[in-house]
C-alpha cells in the first residue's frame, strides 16, 4: 500500500451493501482496501466468495474494532447497532468512520431508542456525528469536518432531495410520499415477507404504520420547516435494485418555471443531481450510479391550489447506500465529489 493511499476498512462486507462498496472502491484511485469483515464468512478467502473483477487475496476478519485500528477510515454497511458499538474505540484512535447503518443518523437518542428499540452505545459521540447528505445546504463543509459521518438511508436520500429545495416557501401541509424500493433494499436477511425475487414479478406496501426512515426524514425536513409533517408509506418491487419516490405537495400560486429555477439553484454545484421538468423519470437511468433524477410536475385540481408532484429516482444501493458513503469520502478527503463514481 501505498503512504499516499487512504486505507479503508468495511464492517459487513458480505452483505448487498458491502459487496456494492467494494466493487465501487476497487475503481477508486485513492483507495486500498486493507480490511474486510463478516460474521458470516469470517476465515473464508474473499475471492473464494465473490467474483470480483479485481482479485483482492485477503480474508474475512472478525467485525472487532481492533482489526480496523490501522485504517484511516471504516465503512459500516452492516446491521443497526454495529457501528455505534465500535465507534468509541475507533475514534479514540484517529479512526474515521461512515456508517451506512442508522446508529448516528437521528440526533435525539431517546427518538433513536424508541424507533431501533435499544440502548444506544455510544450517545455521547451522536453530536459529533454529522448527516451525510452532501447536497443539503452548507452540508459539505461540515462533512469535512466529520469524524462520523451517518450515511442517510435510501428512502430519505430520494425523498429529502426532492423536498428540501423548497421546503422553506411552501406553507403548513402533511406531504404525501410515495416510496418504492427494489428488493436488494430489504438486505440479506430472512425475513419471509421481503424474500421474492427479482422475475416474481411482486409489488406490496409494508410498514405503513411504522418505517424507521420516517423520523430521520422528518428531523431533516423540520430543520428547514417545523410546519411541516410527512406520510411516508414505503412499497416493495421484485425489481432488483432502485428507488422510485412521489411525493405530493401542494403550493399556493404555484409557477412551475419558478419551481424548477429553485431547485436547479439549490442543485447548482451537485453533480449527482439532475432535474428535469415534466418528464418522467426512470429507475434504469440511475441503476448503478450514484445519480439522482428528480422531475418536476403539476396536478390542478382545485382552482384555490396546485399540486406539485415531484418524482424521483435513484439506485438504492449507491446513491442510497454506497456510491453516497464514498461521495462522503471524497468530501472528507478534499478529492473531486465524483472522483470512483464516474
Amino acid at each position: 500500500m501505498s503512504d499516499c493511499m487512504i486505507s479503508v476498512g468495511i464492517v459487513g462486507a458480505s452483505g448487498y451493501t458491502g459487496e456494492e462498496l467494494i466493487k465501487l472502491l476497487l475503481k477508486h484511485p485513492e483507495v486500498s482496501i486493507d480490511v474486510l469483515t463478516s460474521r458470516t464468512h469470517k476465515g473464508k478467502n474473499i475471492d473464494d466468495i465473490y467474483n470480483f473483477d479485481t482479485k483482492l487475496n485477503k480474508t474475512f476478519l472478525e467485525p472487532i474494532a481492533d482489526n480496523l485500528l490501522d485504517c484511516d477510515i471504516v465503512f459500516f454497511a452492516s446491521p443497526n447497532g454495529v457501528a455505534m458499538k465500535m465507534a468509541s474505540d475507533l475514534i479514540k484512535n484517529n479512526v474515521k468512520m461512515i456508517d451506512i447503518s442508522a446508529d448516528f443518523r437521528i440526533p435525539d437518542v431517546d427518538v433513536w431508542e424508541k424507533w431501533y428499540g435499544e440502548k444506544h452505545a455510544c450517545p455521547e459521540l451522536i453530536n459529533e456525528s454529522v448527516y451525510g447528505l452532501p447536497e443539503i445546504k452548507n452540508q459539505r463543509d461540515k462533512i469535512a469536518k466529520a469524524k462520523i459521518i451517518a450515511n442517510p438511508g435510501c428512502y430519505p436520500t430520494a425523498s429529502l432531495l426532492s423536498i428540501l429545495p423548497i421546503a422553506n416557501i411552501i406553507e403548513k401541509q402533511r406531504i404525501i410520499i410515495n416510496s418504492t424500493s427494489g428488493v436488494s433494499g430489504a438486505g440479506r436477511n430472512l425475513n419471509p415477507d421481503k424474500l421474492f425475487s427479482a422475475d416474481s414479478e411482486n409489488y406490496q406496501a409494508y410498514a405503513v404504520a411504522k418505517h424507521r426512515h420516517y423520523p430521520e426524514m422528518l428531523h431533516q425536513v423540520r430543520t428547514i420547516n417545523q410546519n411541516i409533517d410527512l406520510l411516508f408509506v414505503p412499497h416493495l418491487s421484485s425489481i432488483e435494485r432502485g428507488i422510485y419516490s412521489t411525493h405530493y405537495i401542494t403550493v399556493k400560486d404555484l409557477d412551475l418555471n419558478k419551481i424548477h429555477a429553485i431547485y436547479n439553484q439549490y442543485y447548482s454545484n451537485s453533480p449527482f443531481v439532475h432535474i428535469q421538468k415534466e418528464s418522467f423519470p426512470r429507475v434504469s437511468e440511475v441503476n448503478y450510479t450514484n445519480n439522482c433524477i428528480i422531475s418536476l410536475f403539476t396536478s390542478s385540481i382545485h382552482n384555490e391550489d396546485s399540486n406539485l408532484v415531484i418524482m424521483t429516482a435513484i439506485d438504492n444501493l449507491v446513491k442510497g447506500a454506497s456510491g453516497q458513503a464514498i461521495q462522503n469520502m471524497n468530501i472528507i478527503y478534499n478529492l473531486s465529489e465524483t472522483l470512483g463514481l464516474q
